[in-house]
């Protein structure tokens, strides 16, 4: 939940009432729109075109569009919520609204001495803390720790509202869009988090509970920043998941494509993830003699790798084949990963993707899309 400061929240009221109007007439076509998924979207020589239809060519845009609306009224019946419990609180005790607020949370927003001092005890060698007195040390994690309950007692407040049904958000959240992303023959699947953990392990055959299918690029730094979190995630899952990448290589990178072609020659000689590996952790350098060197360096069979990269046929068209099977789900760019058919876009952390996956495993199922 979004939390905003004591000046924002001033003249938040007033701001509330333009986007709320602005909301308004969202909602109105929004609606009109989940009502009639055959209301018309444009004609061509008298063809009518749904929006449907429309949708179904751009799952993923027309989603995120559609979580923004939610998300949008959802903060700000979330905000408005908040100010209706403190006016009731200042009813209640006679008190101004900020007396009222300031008093519940003194009552309710607690730091122990053993929390402040756990907490100093683990950020003390953090460099914002480290150069300051002891004194200044305390007051800086106490506001923190004042700071994190504050979001914790608000977030609470607004839980309690919903669950009586004070707060009621009439908005229906977007279905997310799940789409069907087969294994195919030329997917290289890892099932751990070890570079040799390429064999299914704890699945019933090949069927784990959880595929994810990563589009990815050598070039692509934010493809990098992704690597701690996927192998931790590996790690945490390991008998439940299985988990491939597909290249997606982008025009403006130069060198992204020779990349996925020298990891393609690896893998024909069962050294894919030795040499996704060095790729990513040499990612400024990868001109041919860089390549040429990270085969040796993974004990690649000289003259089959040599042979591989200067007849590269084969190779590159299982590399148009991923790309185009990407192209065809929506992607744009990279990383694009789809847990199950679920699409998370981007660096995301690790949180984003043990949430998705932890739902996967509780049962909760969507409907499938094409």
């Amino acid at each position: 939940m979004v939390i905003l400061n004591k000046a924002a929240r001033a003249s938040f009221s007033g701001r509330a009432a333009c986007i709320v109007m602005l909301v308004g007439g969202f909602l109105a076509t929004s609606v009109a729109r989940a009502e009639d998924k055959n209301q018309p979207a444009f004609k061509i020589a008298g063809k009518v075109t749904t929006l449907e239809e429309v949708a179904r060519q751009d799952q993923a845009s027309f989603y995120d569009l559609e979580k923004k609306r939610f998300e949008l009224v959802e903060r700000v019946a979330k905000e408005q919520y908040l100010d209706h419990f403190w006016q009731q609180r200042a009813k209640e005790t006679g008190k101004s609204v900020g007396e009222a607020r300031k008093i519940y949370e003194d009552k309710n927003i607690k730091v122990s001495d053993r929390e402040l001092q756990e907490t100093l005890d683990k950020f003390k060698d953090h460099p914002s803390l480290a150069k300051l007195e002891k004194k200044e040390q305390e007051r800086q994690v106490r506001d923190y720790l004042l700071e994190r309950g504050r979001r914790e007692l608000f977030d609470g407040i607004v839980e309690a509202g919903l669950k009586k049904g004070d707060l009621v958000i009439a908005v229906q959240q977007p279905e997310e869009p799940v789409y069907s992303v087969p294994v195919t023959a030329d997917d290289v699947m890892r099932y751990g988090p070890e570079l040799n953990d390429t064999k299914p392990f704890g699945c019933k055959g090949d069927d784990c509970a959880i595929t994810i299918i990563e589009y990815s690029e050598f070039q692509c730094p934010f493809c990098s920043r992704v690597q701690p979190d996927m192998k931790r995630i590996l790690s945490e899952f390991k008998g439940k998941i299985r988990w491939t990448v597909r290249d997606f290589p982008l025009s403006f990178h130069d060198r992204a494509r020779p990349a996925a072609i020298t990891a393609k020659c690896a893998a024909e000689q069962g050294k894919y993830w030795n040499m996704y590996s060095i790729l990513f952790d040499n990612q400024r350098n990868l001109a041919d003699a860089d390549l040429k060197s990270y085969a040796d360096k993974i004990g690649l069979d000289k003259s089959k790798y040599e042979k591989c990269v200067s007849n590269p046929a084969a190779v590159e068209a299982k590399i148009e084949r991923n790309f185009q099977s990407g192209v065809a789900l929506g992607v744009s760019g990279t990383p694009a990963f789809f847990i199950n058919g679920r699409r998370l876009s981007g660096a995301m952390p690790y949180s984003e993707f043990k949430r998705v996956i932890d739902d996967e495993l509780s049962g909760k199922k969507r409907k499938v899309k094409s």
